[in-house]
């Protein structure tokens, strides 16, 4: 039972490697937020939601049309977690558009986060229906202090009202659900086989 026991311990610390991560809270609201710097300001519907676009509105940091922001953080970040309220919700097919555009900082670019010199796209994952993630697709993927980025991101229906979210300061690949169910279940067998067993 005591090695069950540590079976048990090894396998829980191993999903909290798997899922953990330090980070950098941030919030705004209104019709624009400031994170880290001054300079680092994000911009509610920089694009006026032009209808030509198919998007009703966009939120993006600096904004669509503005080009490029200068990170503020002062360390590295390889991710980055985001949750709006008041507002629609997030456009779906913008985000399969923005993981493949080449870092179109544009209404044609879809919802996408990307990095400048080296130029990286990082993946972007639809968690909720108000909310985001973008992780670097590999250690090399990383927003360096003062390197310079952008981020867009489009809704159906009106732009939120407030946002919170974190930077991501550590590399840590999002496991897959069907992964983590899978060891879940295994462990658990492990588990009531043992028990049967005694």
């Amino acid at each position: 039972m005591k090695k069950l026991s540590l079976v048990l311990v090894v396998f829980a610390f191993c999903l909290f490697c798997m899922t953990a991560n330090a980070d950098i809270t941030f919030s705004g609201s209104g019709p624009s937020g400031v994170l880290s710097a001054p300079s680092e300001t994000w911009v509610f519907n920089a694009d006026g939601g032009a209808p030509v676009t198919g998007y009703l509105n966009n939120w993006g940091s600096p904004g669509v049309g503005f080009g490029e922001v200068v990170s503020g953080e002062t360390v590295p970040v390889f991710g980055m977690k985001i949750t709006f309220s008041g507002g629609g919700t997030i456009d779906a097919p913008s985000i399969a558009i923005g993981n493949g555009a080449g870092c179109a900082g544009t209404t044609t670019g879809g919802t996408t986060f990307c990095t400048d010199s080296p130029t990286d796209i990082w993946l972007a994952t639809q968690t909720g229906a108000d909310s985001i993630e973008f992780t670097a697709q590999n250690p090399t993927y990383y927003l360096n202090p003062g390197q310079l980025y952008f981020v867009n991101i489009f809704f159906d229906g009106a732009t939120p009202t407030s946002f919170t979210g974190e930077w991501l300061t550590e590399y840590s690949p999002t496991p897959e659900p069907s992964s983590l169910m899978l060891l879940g279940s295994g462990a658990l067998a492990l588990l009531g086989g043992l028990r049967r067993r005694k």
